[in-house]
């Protein structure tokens, strides 16, 4: 899968939880707290994201990754691994 199409999905749930958001305001270098989320929020997009690319990810790794842009690489570099 590609990088594309993982922000691709990250920002789709961006947008569905965090009602205020308008698209253009998800950028690569801002973080979800930039964007007004809070950790139930967070948790909400993480999930949804996750699952919807069907992803092991340790919660631990996605706490560790501050922007959008470094979260949606972490993604993709899980997509990829055996």
């Amino acid at each position: 899968m590609t990088h594309d199409k993982i922000w691709e999905v990250l920002c789709r749930h961006v947008l569905d939880v965090l009602d205020d958001v308008r698209k253009d305001e998800v950028q690569p270098g801002r973080s979800l707290r930039d964007l007004g989320a809070n950790s139930l929020d967070r948790m909400d997009i993480l999930v949804g994201a996750v699952n919807e690319l069907r992803l092991d990810v340790p919660t631990a790794a996605l706490a560790t990754t501050p922007t959008l842009g470094e979260l949606a690489e972490l993604l993709r570099a899980r997509r990829e691994q055996p």
